[in-house]
């Protein structure tokens, strides 16, 4: 009794289940998350997952055939509140050694989970915008040149309003107003490129054609970089699947890559950056290639952890891969890193949507 007492003033559920998955006894946490009415000797797995199957992953399952305690995390919807939860089962053995009975130990992580979800979030931020603050100088640079177009015309404008008006062709001043037209229209796009790769909108699932995005993303690139010693270069599978995707957070890790890459090849001297597409088995493959020094194998492991960084103090944040490996598993896909001495190629995959192309005029959704 004073054991059932001592379980019951736990800020954790607790559940004594035997072999055949039926309940034996819950403490007061317990009764409160499942139900008071549950009752015993009730199947764990239509509690679990309300249903007549047993779970996906049975953490008692796995305690009883391995006679080893076994852990499990597992969502709960109860009055219209998500919980996240976290179970520890603990096979009780028996005569011989054989589990006659699992414990099962279940706490709420809904807190911790959030935090690290609002910690995710915030490294993904920082390096988004300490991205842009490296491409600052040459977003400024590409604005500058066009900027400086349309300050010539309009000077030239000024000098034709003052002429006589029968000495001023029309045509010439179409010609002028079509230039300077052009010309704020390039000041748009770059920044609407800017405003695309900065924007920190509600993610979005689309139908989404690689291609397209890599081309955008390496204009992007190219116009922050303004010229250097490293070569960007692209080669396209063009009959590429289209995938189902997240292109802005895509095109952040993609950036990010590229990035990594050049600054890379720019150790050795120079050199070239490769980025091609090709369709995988059940995926879309978007790979990077650089010919910089390599990363050292003991080193290879390390590369996604956060503020884990190759680079000389003052360059980088650190926080690249590892934002770049929580966006793609949030995505579903996979980031794998291969690099030998003077060679380094990053893969990024993403799952097939189906095998439909994206016809010719199919417009893809991300806004770079």
């Amino acid at each position: 009794m004073q054991i059932e007492e001592a379980l019951d003033n736990l800020d954790a559920a607790v559940v004594f289940i035997d072999c055949r998955h039926r309940i034996q006894w819950m403490n007061l946490k317990a009764r409160g998350w499942f139900g008071p009415d549950i009752g015993q000797r009730r199947a764990c797995y239509r509690i679990a997952s309300y249903g007549q199957e047993f779970c996906k992953i049975c953490p008692t399952g796995r305690a009883i055939d391995l006679s080893t305690p076994a852990h499990y995390e597992f969502s709960l919807e109860k009055n219209g509140t998500q919980k996240s939860l976290e179970v520890i089962a603990i096979p009780v053995l028996g005569e011989g050694g054989v589990p006659g009975s699992v414990l099962e130990i279940v706490m709420d992580v809904t807190g911790k989970r959030l935090i690290k979800i609002e910690q995710e979030e915030l490294m993904e931020k920082i390096e988004k915008m300490a991205a842009i603050g490296q491409f600052a100088a040459g977003i400024a640079h590409e604005l500058n040149t066009p900027l400086g177009t349309i300050s010539i015309i309009s000077a030239e404008l000024e000098r034709a309003i003052e002429m006589p008006q029968e000495r001023v062709p029309k045509e010439m001043l179409r010609e002028y107003l079509s230039d300077m037209k052009g010309e704020i229209n390039r000041c748009k796009g770059i920044i609407n490129d800017l405003l695309g790769f900065s924007s920190g909108g509600a993610s979005r699932t689309v139908p989404t054609d690689m291609n397209s995005l890599v081309s955008r993303t390496l204009e992007f690139v190219k116009k922050g970089r303004h010229g250097g010693p490293v070569e960007l270069r692209e080669s396209l599978d063009p009959g590429l699947p289209v995938v189902l995707t997240d292109p802005d957070r895509f095109r952040q890790v993609l950036f990010n890559v590229i990035k990594n890459a050049i600054e890379a090849a720019e150790e050795s001297g120079g050199g070239a950056v490769e980025v091609s597409t090709s369709a995988a088995s059940g995926f879309v493959k978007v790979s990077v290639a650089d010919n910089g020094p390599g990363i050292p194998k003991e080193l290879l492991k390390r590369v996604f952890e956060p503020f884990f960084t190759t680079k000389s103090v003052g360059k980088g944040t650190g926080l690249g891969l590892s934002v770049s490996y929580g966006i793609m598993r949030d995505l579903k896909g996979e980031i794998r890193v291969e690099s030998v001495p003077g060679q380094t190629r990053v893969d990024l995959l993403i799952p097939l949507l189906d095998a439909t192309k994206v016809s010719p005029d199919g417009e893809e959704e991300s806004s770079i």
